[in-house]
């Protein structure tokens, strides 16, 4: 058993990476977003002439939000060990769903194409590996796959094997499996609308103070 696979560890997992994934992702997509509406490009130092200079907020947010989001997954597989809404399973198609619609909105600008073509791509990219996991199990798509006192969850007869399974370990295979209730699925998703909600309600601050 590992030596984080508590309630407390579980819980706190869940709620900390959501928190962190949803204030990286919501940085980058106001700076995606930023850049398209800047033509989709711009550079920050150097020594040539730029032609368009990066806001300030696009070069103090957009590689750290990438970097943080990829901790923020990191920490959901270790700590949260298949408790809760699984940040695995939804970060891919959040990240490609998100910036295609970003890509999408851009193309409505004149020129827009390019920006369409990526934006159909990226939803595309996004969709796939969600219906995937959907058809694999939606009720461990929501609620997880262990109760935050690590024991697994009773699941359909049609529940399939999905690689984000990977991150689910941990689970005392002793202990009876129980079904999800109405306080587990509370709990899941709870955690997830609350950690998401503060995580974007920062990112507006951060963008704000950094004059984006």
């Amino acid at each position: 058993m590992s030596r984080f696979a508590s309630p407390l560890y579980r819980v706190l997992g869940s709620i900390v990476s959501w928190l962190l994934f949803s204030l990286c992702f919501t940085l980058l997509y106001m700076g995606s977003a930023t850049v398209m509406g800047l033509g989709g490009f711009c550079a920050s130092g150097g020594p040539y002439v730029i032609q368009t200079e990066c806001p300030d907020a696009v070069v103090a947010f957009v590689p750290l939000s990438i970097f943080g989001g990829l901790a923020a997954a990191a920490i959901g597989a270790v700590f949260a060990q298949g408790f809760g809404t699984p940040l695995v399973s939804w970060a891919w198609p959040i990240l490609f769903c998100g910036l295609g619609a970003a890509f999408l909105i851009s193309s409505a600008a004149p020129g827009g194409i390019t920006f369409l073509i990526i934006g159909v791509m990226f939803v595309i990219m996004g969709l796939v590996p969600l219906v995937l996991e959907w058809r694999a199990s939606p009720q461990r798509l929501f609620v997880g796959s262990t109760t935050a006192s690590d024991v697994r969850f009773v699941e359909s007869g049609r529940a399939r094997y999905s690689p984000t399974q990977l991150t689910h370990w941990g689970a005392r295979e002793s202990a009876e499996p129980v079904v999800a209730r109405a306080g587990d699925w509370t709990l899941s998703v709870g955690i997830l609308l609350a950690s998401a909600g503060l995580g974007i309600y920062l990112a507006l601050l951060l963008w704000d103070a950094a004059g984006g």
